[in-house]
């Protein structure tokens, strides 16, 4: 039987309401959640909360997404740093000579399902029709080779174990 994988268009912004970094003050797992502004329904902030240490943050009214974009390819010290707060995430590991991370177990679960399908399947978005923009789309080439698979599919289990 073929494992196929269907890509729906999902993008990265759509695992952005749960996100798992590590505590600033006891190095734990935290999560930066979306809250809904009560200005407006269209606006959020996020907010970082551990359940450990109960620190909490929130992101100032005017906060900006940080320039951490840039880190998600640096393999410093931090490695993989999320983009609201600057803190390294919790789901990151060595793999293939890169990092392989996440942002929650849905993004890892979707990961996973790419990774493991034979066939690999785009559709065209209802209103875009083909375009680039997908999570799917944009994953490197080292999660997508054959040859790198089982190590990839090894790491992604090890990752779930840290939920």
């Amino acid at each position: 039987m073929v494992i196929r994988f269907r890509d729906y268009g999902k993008r990265l912004s759509d695992f952005e309401e749960e996100i798992l970094v590590r505590c600033p003050q006891c190095d734990c797992p935290a999560k930066i959640l979306t809250v809904k502004s009560e200005q407006s329904s269209l606006s959020s902030i996020k907010r970082i909360t551990c359940q450990h240490c109960s620190y909490t943050k929130q992101q100032p009214k005017d906060g900006k997404r940080k320039a951490a974009l840039l880190l998600w390819q640096n393999n410093s010290s931090y490695g993989i740093l999320d983009h609201f707060f600057g803190l390294p995430l919790w789901l990151q590991t060595s793999c293939c000579g890169q990092v392989l991370w996440a942002y929650n177990e849905a993004h890892l679960n979707f990961l996973e399902s790419y990774v493991r399908s034979r066939l690999r399947e785009r559709l065209p978005d209802n209103t875009l029709g083909w375009h680039n923009g997908s999570l799917a789309s944009r994953l490197p080439r080292w999660i997508k080779l054959t040859q790198h698979r089982e190590k990839v599919l090894h790491k992604i289990q090890q990752l779930k174990h840290r939920l």
